[in-house]
């Protein structure tokens, strides 16, 4: 499994060496234009944070990926993948099928590490008095012209994201504690402590 490619799906501004990382932010493509993001900074349209995700080449390492497509990889061709708060902001039909795309590219004995917003903890935190503030945390946002990657479409906790792993045809799904798995690299890869932590197998 060692000497196969390693996927990272959703990784945004936090593109690891050693994993293909992969996402649809845009700035994936201004990455590719030489000058832009400069010119973008100078003129206060990109934030201090981000120009430094420029700079040391964080997006100009990602590669586009639509995770509601099928993945631009052969079958059995990846020996691990990982993704982390990114399924949350997919359509549950979506999800599905990205999970049977992870199940088919994996090579056997592949391990998935699946990271989501626990639904348990964020119901815990439900106040009555304060319902708008709940739903805008649960859905990232609120208004039409939301940036609709940014926005959540789903929650699950371990028993309804087991089930969805299981029925894609992955065995040995279990819940992981942060930065405890399987899966190679977490040192690197893992960042949000307070999350839902699932690995599952390809057979």
């Amino acid at each position: 499994m060692s000497a196969r490619p390693k996927l990272h799906l959703g990784a945004f501004d936090q593109a690891v060496e050693g994993w293909i990382n992969t996402d649809v932010t845009p700035h994936l493509l201004l990455a590719r234009i030489p000058g832009l993001p400069r010119l973008l900074h100078g003129a206060g349209r990109l934030s201090d944070e981000r120009w430094a995700a420029y700079c040391d080449g964080r997006f100009a390492r990602l590669r586009y990926l639509d995770l509601r497509r099928r993945f631009p990889f052969p079958d059995g061709s990846v020996g691990a993948i990982y993704t982390s708060h990114t399924f949350e902001h997919l359509h549950v039909d979506a999800a599905e099928r990205a999970l049977t795309e992870c199940h088919r590219v994996l090579a056997p004995g592949g391990v998935l590490r699946i990271v989501v917003p626990n639904l348990d903890d964020i119901v815990s935190h439900y106040d009555p008095a304060d319902p708008d503030a709940f739903l805008d945390g649960v859905f990232q946002g609120r208004g039409a012209r939301d940036n609709r990657h940014a926005r959540h479409w789903w929650h699950y906790n371990a028993g309804s994201l087991s089930r969805r792993l299981w029925a894609a045809g992955f065995v040995e799904v279990a819940e992981c504690a942060f930065r405890e798995g399987r899966c190679p690299d977490l040192d690197r890869l893992e960042h949000r402590q307070w999350s839902l932590f699932l690995e599952a197998v390809r057979s």
